[in-house]
């Protein structure tokens, strides 16, 4: 059996890691401003971050979430406390696309609505609903074309407001760092006139982080998705 063919791969095979250097099967060295979708923020084999890997995994490695598990409920206080949003409820899930589906799900059982605003160049993953909301037509099937989405321009509060006035909106989904687009940063006032707007209209604002939340960017920042997805529920 052979790999599906997703995409093109660097000719570059990673076979060790520290700190922020990598190095590949042919022992060249190489500077990483990449982190691997930007999830070791921490940096390569952190020692405190293996040693906790290697004491859980020596007393479980895994077990479902039918059981209880007072490390997620210690995470999600630690969490709270560290963002300033101790009364959220944290929902932990495997990655960025599928925590975006739910936020996407969570808004619409909470308006009773079906319409989505995202922004044009947005990215927010690959899953059905996920890549509905990603402004790119080559990765979307037919299957993903069902879903009712509107791409407005990033930063013009007036075409928001527009669709919002509609009355059909579940909620507007922005990156906090369009990254995959290029480093495209929603301007501070627009993001301030957002959240107005969408408590104006009853919407739900959601926050995908993936490039902007946990340090990433070099402040923490955690109100959102992606990785995280908490969503403004009002």
């Amino acid at each position: 059996m052979n790999l599906f063919d997703v995409y093109s791969l660097w000719n570059i095979e990673p076979v060790c890691a520290k700190g922020c250097r990598v190095w590949d099967k042919d022992n060249v060295e190489y500077l990483d401003f990449y982190g691997g979708h930007a999830v070791i923020s921490i940096g390569h084999s952190h020692p405190t971050y293996v040693k906790a890997l290697q004491n859980q995994i020596e007393k479980i490695g895994f077990y479902s979430n039918s059981v209880q598990n007072s490390l997620q409920t210690e995470l999600a206080q630690k969490l709270g406390e560290l963002s300033g949003y101790p009364d959220y409820s944290l929902f932990l899930c495997n990655s960025g696309a599928e925590a975006n589906e739910n936020a996407l799900k969570l808004a619409s059982f909470h308006t009773g609505k079906k319409r989505i605003i995202a922004f044009q160049s947005a990215f927010h993953g690959r899953t059905s609903g996920a890549v509905a909301i990603t402004d790119n037509p080559v990765i979307q099937s037919p299957f993903n074309e069902g879903h009712d989405v509107t791409f407005v321009p990033l930063n013009d509060i007036d075409a928001v407001t527009k669709e919002l006035e509609k009355g059909d909106v579940a909620a507007v989904i922005i990156e906090g760092i369009q990254g995959i687009a290029g480093i495209f940063v929603p301007e501070t006032e627009f993001m301030q006139q957002l959240e107005i707007v969408c408590k104006k209209h009853d919407t739900v604002l959601i926050l995908d982080e993936i490039q902007s939340g946990y340090g990433r960017s070099g402040k923490f920042s955690l109100i959102s998705t992606s990785a995280f997805v908490p969503i403004l529920l009002q």
